[in-house]
């Protein structure tokens, strides 16, 4: 393989970043299983909303696949051990998953707000920062 192309494959070829895409791309997976479970419970299903939430996991997808691109440029004959915009990037939406997750749980479930309540007050001890964001779940930020 050219190493000009080889060298955008090294930042999935650390064991860490293979585990942070495994957790977003799982977290994906979990919420939206997880909406859609919650819509037909609720009597609520929409393909529509499907679709726009379709688009919104495609774009983190995209995301993750620039964090991929930059971190390959970036590292390309440099001896570096980590791949910052990649690990950041899959953090961030490791984050945000989370919170939409979270979000599903006290909409569904009304005796766990009392946990998600907790946990916004723990992070936004931490520094971080959790509050609706146009209706697309609780996102952190600071």
């Amino acid at each position: 393989m050219p190493p000009y192309i080889d060298a955008f494959l090294n930042p999935v070829r650390d064991s860490t970043s293979q585990i942070a895409i495994v957790l977003v791309l799982l977290l994906i997976l979990t919420d939206f299983l997880f909406g859609i479970i919650g819509a037909i419970a609720t009597k609520t299903f929409s393909s529509e909303i499907m679709r726009t939430g379709l688009v919104h996991k495609f774009t983190e997808l995209v995301c993750i696949w620039l964090g991929i691109v930059l971190d390959g440029a970036f590292t390309a004959n440099l001896d570096l051990t980590m791949q910052p915009v990649l690990l950041g990037t899959c953090l961030y939406l490791a984050a945000m998953e989370t919170g939409s997750i979270l979000e599903l749980v006290k909409q569904y479930n009304p005796d766990a707000a009392g946990v998600i309540g907790w946990l916004t007050s723990f992070v936004n001890e931490k520094g971080g920062v959790i509050g609706e964001d146009q209706g697309h779940g609780l996102h952190t930020r600071r």
